[in-house]
């Protein structure tokens, strides 16, 4: 129990930063356009700074051990995910395009603009080291197989665009995957910069969360039923799933299994939305689960960081 209460501060902070975005949206402070330029910042500047900081790391066999680990953890994770998404789908009843979509958001989550903050508030700066290398493997499966799951549901004709898959949080994550293997610490007037910036993505990305929380309007999700099962599935089925197995797995859980539940337990990726409208599919119904799952996480996120110190 004494693990309980830093933990729930943590997230209690965390989700505190949400109020003065809402408080922008609700009293016209701040428009869309503007809440979109600072959620920019955040994906192409300070998110990928943060992960650089963050795997400045002093190299060693242990922790590139621990990122083979925590890679093949989560390839299995998705594998177990892909098995019972597509049941769970056709157990909805929904049309063949929203079945795609569906199969889609319950694979994949926020885990790099919600989920490194997150993790970072909960278990330290350590721990996004390996928030990154699963947002690394969540990367690699979502310009994959999830562009083939977004296309299909589009009915657009299958394509990959490699240039899709090089985003800025990617880049981050490869630049200091690769500065750890080479050992190569930048100097401190750099590393100081990039700790600076990469500091700034936790307040700005729960500002922008707040921002479009706030202009939510309940009565055009309410009615949607199946809405409302996606965001189960995904922010309680999803975790339990990649909690089994990490149980199976590694029978006490450590810092690694954590990290990995934690960051399956993140609601819908904003991605979901924005890949549904790029390609003409159900971007309404992704968007509308996108943010309900967004307002529900408030909720089973700190439920799974407590069952994980129990």
């Amino acid at each position: 129990m004494a693990l309980i209460w830093p933990i729930l501060n943590s997230l209690i902070m965390i989700f505190i930063l949400i109020v003065p975005g809402l408080f922008f949206q609700k009293r016209e402070l701040l428009t869309e356009h503007q809440n979109d330029a600072i959620s920019s910042i955040v994906v192409n500047l300070t998110w990928p700074c943060l992960v650089i900081d963050a795997m400045q790391l002093e190299f060693s066999i242990q922790t590139l051990k621990d990122t083979g680990y925590i890679s093949a953890m989560a390839t299995v994770i998705f594998a177990v995910l892909i098995l019972i998404s597509v049941p769970l789908a056709k157990l909805l009843r929904m049309s063949k395009t929203k079945q795609y979509v569906t199969i889609f958001m319950m694979l994949f989550g926020n885990t790099g603009f919600i989920g490194i903050p997150v993790i970072k508030a909960l278990y330290g700066t350590n721990a996004i080291f390996f928030a990154a290398i699963v947002e690394l493997m969540n990367d690699v499966f979502l310009f994959t197989l999830g562009i083939v799951l977004i296309q299909l549901s589009a009915g657009a004709r299958l394509k990959i665009n490699l240039r899709q898959f090089l985003n800025p949080g990617l880049i981050g994550v490869i630049i200091g995957l690769g500065l750890f293997l080479l050992n190569i610490q930048l100097p401190e007037l750099f590393s100081g910069c990039i700790e600076m910036i990469g500091n700034a993505t936790t307040p700005l990305t729960m500002f922008v969360i707040g921002f479009q929380l706030g202009g939510l309007k309940l009565k055009e999700i309410a009615g949607d039923w199946k809405v409302y099962a996606v965001c189960f599935i995904k922010l309680l089925i999803v975790p339990v799933a990649a909690l089994v197995v990490a149980k199976l797995w590694a029978g006490d859980l450590t810092l690694l299994e954590k990290v990995l539940v934690v960051s399956f337990a993140m609601p819908v990726a904003s991605v979901s939305a924005i890949f549904s409208q790029q390609y003409k599919g159900e971007a309404a119904f992704a968007t509308k689960t996108v943010l309900l799952s967004t307002v529900f996480s408030i909720i089973t996120i700190p439920i799974f960081a407590i069952i994980l110190e129990l």
